[in-house]
């Protein structure tokens, strides 16, 4: 009696605890619950509008699209209650009598199979993935629907169902069906496409439709909905003659910018159970696709098979059309790489970014003169293309001209940040460290990625301050980090504006909107690029080959700038005039000031003519112009005289320019008068300030020479230097002791032995330059 006793205490007190546990696990459920745990829904992309680009498998190898249940029309909802489960809303999951009639006819009668499931019973097969044509795996069934009851409501259960039922295929989810069909989301169907989704779930293998295909069972099943929908609306009579025909589907998911979602799908962080918002516009994207597609059309005949396209909204910093190639699905181009995110050469595309320093450093300003002439750097010879210097130009057609001499000196004169710096601050990835790239990163040697140019042009326009890229929308642009000032970056657009377009004519409603843009092309003419700024967007095209393959065509002003301005036309021309961007207007600090024509220096009394240039007060150089300099000329010998009350005395004004930039002019055909030059006996004033120090070109500061003891007689070292036009002879010293005596732009070959040096040449003046030189014996 005892024993019975315990017995029946711990089964009671086992009930209790189970009970316990029930009711908390029910309570916790109905409190913090999410019905949807475990099932995974497929990764999609909408475009900012809330238009579909993609959807991906899920793990399981299933297309589900997440679809709220308030999405969903009233309209819908009643015609799925109405096919499916008439009763939901007054049941407890399970339709007691159905089961009981579908018990009898399909196990002992056994004249049919019938089903008695409710949604909810539905709902527990699909996300407890239960095999029901069993009697236990029924009664599993009916145990989960009631579970799903006591811990979810109607309206929970009744979403769960919308997203998992199966509507053909690999397909689930009303939301899905919807998409795959008609390429529509569900607030977007008519009455027609509602049956039909409606009826799929029953028999969804037979019914689905195929590509503007409807079978006989399909239409069979909507004219059975469809007489039931009568009863309740009348009113929609006329509509009936449409479920006896097919209806047009798609029966494939929209398949739109596939580099751009594949990018976000591996970015684990951007994750939704909903549908993903994107920054990107359809209508941009598509419009980008159609310039592209038609530009290689065009150029076919050179080669050009390829191209990308990048374009950015710099106010939000959203991207708003992005094509990684020109075919996703082209093998022969290799079209599933994207080269929006690939690392490839810029070439000349950050040369802004240096005169932008440049001119925050104090180096230069807007029409600084600088020299475009053959110059070493250190272990760094570059070069033009085409080998072609143009001496003194100003700083702003050096930069649009892309001239690499003016570039290359002013990198090296940056101080801390210089532009590897720079690119570091604004989030370039991979990159190696300094000394890797030396002064050849001016020239693209520090590969970047599309997204990575158009985040760094975004700077220019956002007066200097570097902000991320945003990918989805609404976004939020961050606070941003200042990299340049407002000034600079003022400038650098003024000056990428005088950047010549590919084509003489220009639409006349959009004349005055101008487009500031650089090119660049790769070494070995791999890559073509050209990056623009105009009204509220950063436009990056890129034109090459992914598999390394050089073009001569691929020239970036030649093959790329022209599609730039394709695609810009294109879409200014589309955009309302009301809705264009005011022009930018320089900050309080900025001014222009008037500099010599010439020398792009202040001008001195003699220099005669001046232009405007913009200058930042306090920052830009200060400089008077050397260039222009009065001087005297005793009319009987044509020396250079100090006199200058004598009758025979003329004073004219002549250019000084150094030895380099002279023999450039007589290469060109533009030679200029020399000055003329003082007799031996009669300098009486010091000029030593006046004219420009010489410059050693040879040889390289801070450079060890590398000597051959089996080769003497090549084991030697050129001297060589550029010096103003007022001396004609220049000294060269090694550790203070004399080595040469040259003339103006002449050389002198020097035979040192090992050791480390300090060469030092001085011009007639007294004015100087300095290097420092190893030399190194080898074996």
């Amino acid at each position: 009696m005892k024993r019975r006793t315990i017995i029946l205490l711990s089964i009671s007190s086992a009930v209790f605890v189970f009970a316990v546990a029930c009711f908390s696990t029910v309570l916790y459920q109905r409190r913090h619950g999410d019905i949807f745990k475990g099932i995974e829904f497929s990764a999609s992309f909408t475009d900012c509008n809330g238009e579909f680009l993609q959807v991906f498998l899920t793990s399981d190898e299933k297309y589900r699209i997440f679809c709220p249940l308030a999405n969903f029309s009233n309209e819908f909802l009643e015609a799925i209650l109405l096919q499916e489960d008439r009763y939901f809303y007054s049941h407890d999951g399970v339709n007691l009598v159905s089961v009981v009639k579908a018990a009898w006819t399909t196990y002992v009668k056994k004249s049919r199979v019938v089903g008695a499931s409710t949604i909810t019973m539905q709902a527990a097969k699909l996300k407890y993935n239960i095999y029901t044509k069993s009697v236990f795996g029924k009664i599993r069934q009916i145990i989960m629907a009631k579970y799903l009851e006591m811990c979810f409501s109607k309206q929970q259960i009744l979403e769960l169902y919308m997203n998992l039922v199966p509507v053909g295929g690999n397909l689930e989810g009303f939301a899905t069906g919807s998409l795959y069909y008609f390429h529509k989301t569900v607030q977007e169907l008519n009455l027609s496409e509602t049956i039909m989704l409606c009826v799929l779930p029953q028999n969804p293998t037979k019914r689905a439709p195929i590509h503007n295909r409807t079978s006989s069972e399909l239409i069979k099943a909507r004219k059975v909905l469809f007489a039931s929908w009568l009863e309740n609306h009348p009113e929609n009579k006329d509509q009936e003659i449409y479920m006896d025909m097919q209806m047009s589907t798609f029966c494939s998911f929209p398949d739109e910018a596939r580099h751009f979602c594949e990018m976000l799908y591996r970015k684990e962080s951007v994750f939704t159970r909903s549908p993903l918002r994107t920054s990107l516009d359809l209508r941009l994207q598509k419009k980008s696709e159609q310039v592209l597609e038609k530009y290689i059309n065009q150029n076919k005949n050179f080669g050009l098979k390829n191209g990308a396209i990048v374009l950015l909204d710099w106010q939000n910093m959203e991207v708003m059309a992005n094509i990684g190639s020109a075919s996703f699905y082209d093998d022969e181009i290799q079209g599933q790489v994207n080269a929006t995110t690939s690392k490839r050469s810029p070439g000349s595309t950050l040369k802004p970014f240096i005169y932008a320093m440049a001119m925050d450093q104090g180096i230069i300003h807007y029409s600084t003169m600088l020299k475009d002439t053959p110059q070493a750097f250190s272990e760094y010879t570059p070069d033009n293309y085409g080998s072609v210097f143009k001496g003194p130009v100003k700083a702003w057609f050096a930069l649009v001209d892309s001239r690499n001499i003016p570039a290359i000196t002013l990198a090296q004169k940056l101080k801390k940040p210089d532009l590897y710096d720079f690119m570091k601050a604004t989030g370039v990835t991979r990159m190696k460290n300094r000394d890797y790239y030396g002064l050849s990163i001016v020239l693209g040697s520090c590969e970047t990625t599309m997204n990575e140019l158009v985040k760094m042009y975004a700077i220019i326009p956002n007066g200097g301050v570097v902000h991320e890229l945003n990918f989805t929308h609404p976004s939020r642009v961050d606070r941003g980090k200042r990299l340049l000032s407002d000034e600079s970056t003022f400038i650098v657009q003024k000056m990428l504006e005088k950047n010549i377009p590919p084509y003489s004519q220009k639409p006349v409603s959009i004349k005055d909107i101008p487009i500031a843009y650089k090119t660049g092309t790769s070494i070995g003419f791999k890559d073509g690029w050209s990056v623009g700024i105009f009204d509220r967007y950063i436009l990056c095209v890129w034109v090459g080959n992914f598999d390394g393959q050089g073009n001569n065509a691929f020239i970036g002003r030649q093959m790329a700038a022209p599609l730039l301005f394709n695609l810009a036309y294109s879409i200014l021309l589309d955009t309302p005039k009301e809705d264009l961007l005011s022009e930018r207007f320089p900050s309080e600090k900025l001014t222009q000031v008037q500099v010599c024509s010439v020398s792009g220096c202040l001008p001195n009394e003699n220099c005669p003519t001046t232009e405007l240039a913009w200058f930042i007060p306090g920052v830009s150089p200060i400089d008077k112009c050397k260039i222009h300099r009065k001087v005297n000329i005793d009319t009987r010998t044509g020396f250079r005289t100090d006199e200058t009350d004598a009758p025979y005395v003329k004073s004219v004004v002549r250019e000084f320019w150094p030895t380099d930039l002279q023999e450039l002019f007589a290469q060109s055909g533009f030679p200029r008068i020399a000055p003329p030059e003082y007799p031996k006996e009669n300098q009486l004033f010091d000029l030593t300030k006046q004219g420009f120090p010489p410059h050693i070109d040879s040889p390289m500061t801070g450079t060890d020479y590398v000597f051959r003891r089996t080769e003497k007689s090549r084991n030697k070292i050129v001297l060589s230097a550029s010096s103003d036009a007022d001396t004609d002879e220049l000294l060269w010293f090694c550790n203070s002791d004399f080595i040469a005596r040259t003339q103006r732009g002449h050389q002198f070959e020097w035979y040192p032995e090992p050791g480390q040096y300090e060469i030092t040449v001085t011009d007639s003046l007294g004015r100087s330059d300095s290097v420092y030189v190893s030399i190194i014996w080898e074996d």
